[in-house]
């Protein structure tokens, strides 16, 4: 219902049938002022006048000659039908055609149901009479029928109920139709992106042949989805080709560093320096390396291997492996996690994504003495997290941290390049994961939320996890190759 409510059509359809009742309350206004307001305010008018002139009447002539007149008034043919009533000063009917009258005149005009037999049949009259007291204590009664109108005004307000609800049922049919219809295809378009934002630049807007507005939409979004196809296709091609051919020459510059490492033993000097270009090249290598895999992930080219994990047995073996390095720099590493926890993950992803964590949280947690790991269901998923009691950081550096090569003002002394969280962030991607920055007063609170997923499958961690492991320690963007028929994983 919430969905139907935020639909532009239905909205637009409800504000079109809020117009209609409008437009058709203004002009049941108009006819029920033409055949209602004027006939009775004409009828108005006319009793006003004849009771004033009666009056003068029976002030000038005397009750007699104001029944005569009253009389022939009734029994006048044509027009607008009359009724009357005078009554002596002691209350005796002197003449009258109304059936019946108040017991004490009303100070406004009245309306009075005056109903007569004709042939055993009733005939509906409605009287709109004049009562007033006269100068000597007698009662004058003057009045029309207006049950012409009465009948009129009763008529138009059941058919302005009626049209009035039939209209807000037919808008409300109406918008929920054009809510369908329009959502439908609305609906392709969103299809259409959000397959090519998940990597599939295959995506494209179904068009139906009815060259209408959507179908015009459609196209033009189709050859705009092409054309970026074929410029992400152009980049990707420059990009993998520029990737593959500087593997080479980095590989020949390190061999050729290591040889010539390797000639100068008799010159210290010359061998610190090539020792330092191997290191740099060797860095280039890595970083390139990284930059591959995290472009591969966010554009959905690395499939996931999604297994049935343990997730308390991958947090104990994270635990595991950096608690030496935990001790080393006095920090207490804690695990909160309790079993059952199981999820579908890609594990060595999942591993290298935590591992990027938990290295952060040791380098940068400054004068904090805690790094807590931890894994429990939420609503929203499954949550892992690493909360320090470091420094932490600001609003301004969590939005920029997961940009590649990004080091906050707190870095500077750390070894690495930047892209240790834009390597989380691209797994998180791949996973459907929310990736959320939180602080922990003190401290940094970085949790990832997966969606719910199935997938058979479990083992432990592998070797190959290990090693991405051992690369973050050292601060350095690494791919671990494949090692014992296991194979390579993204670095750090």
């Amino acid at each position: 219902m919430n969905r139907l409510l935020r639909s532009l059509s239905f909205r637009l359809a409800l504000t079109y049938a809020g117009l209609f009742c409008l437009s058709v309350a203004l002009l049941m206004g108009a006819v029920y002022w033409l055949r209602v307001v004027v006939p009775m305010d004409r009828a108005r008018w006319m009793v006003q006048q004849e009771e004033a002139a009666f009056r003068a009447e029976y002030l000038a002539r005397g009750p007699d000659a104001t029944r005569a007149a009253l009389e022939r008034r009734a029994h006048a043919t044509g027009g607008i039908k009359a009724f009357h009533a005078l009554l002596a000063p002691g209350g005796a009917v002197v003449t009258a055609n109304l059936p019946s009258w108040p017991v004490r005149p009303m100070p406004h005009l009245t309306l009075i149901e005056a109903d007569t037999f004709l042939d055993g049949a009733e005939v509906d009259h409605n009287a709109l009479v004049s009562d007033q007291y006269l100068p000597d204590g007698a009662r004058l009664m003057v009045g029309r029928d207006v049950e012409d109108v009465t009948s009129e005004a009763e008529v138009l307000r059941t058919a302005a109920i009626w049209i009035f609800g039939v209209t807000l049922l037919l808008g409300l049919s109406g918008g929920w139709l054009m809510s369908l219809a329009i959502g439908a295809r609305i609906e392709a378009v969103r299809r259409a992106a959000r397959q090519v934002m998940d990597g599939d630049l295959a995506g494209r807007v179904e068009v139906r042949g009815t060259n209408d507005d959507f179908d015009r939409l459609g196209e033009t979004l189709n050859l705009m989805l092409s054309r970026i196809e074929s410029l992400f296709r152009a980049v990707q091609s420059v990009s993998d080709n520029a990737a593959h051919e500087l593997r080479t020459p980095l590989a020949r510059l390190v061999g050729r560093l290591e040889e010539l490492e390797h000639r100068s033993r008799s010159d210290p000097a010359m061998r610190a320096a090539a020792a330092g270009a191997i290191a740099e090249a060797s860095r280039l290598q890595q970083i390139l390396a990284a930059l591959m895999r995290i472009s591969r992930l966010e554009n959905g080219r690395h499939p996931l291997e999604l297994q049935r994990t343990d997730v308390v047995q991958l947090l104990e073996d994270l635990v595991e492996f950096y608690q030496p390095e935990a001790e080393r720099l006095g920090i207490e590493l804690v695990l909160k996690a309790r079993r059952p926890l199981v999820a579908d993950l890609d594990l060595d992803l999942v591993f290298q994504a935590l591992s990027n964590l938990l290295d952060n949280a040791l380098k940068h947690a400054g004068g904090g003495r805690r790094v807590e790991l931890q894994g429990s269901r939420l609503a929203a998923g499954l949550c892992l997290s690493v909360t320090d009691d470091g420094p932490g950081l600001d609003e301004e550096e969590r939005e920029r941290v997961t940009e590649q090569f990004y080091r906050g003002r707190a870095s500077g002394k750390c070894p690495g390049d930047g892209l240790g969280l834009s390597m989380v962030a691209a797994i998180a991607h791949a996973h459907g994961a929310a990736l959320e920055f939180a602080d922990a007063a003190p401290g940094l609170r970085v949790q990832l939320v997966f969606p719910e997923a199935a997938q058979p499958g479990r083992h432990r961690c592998s070797a190959a996890m290990l090693a991405i492991a051992a690369d973050s320690l050292s601060g350095e963007c690494q791919t671990a190759e494949a090692t014992a028929g296991v194979r390579p994983r993204a670095g750090a």
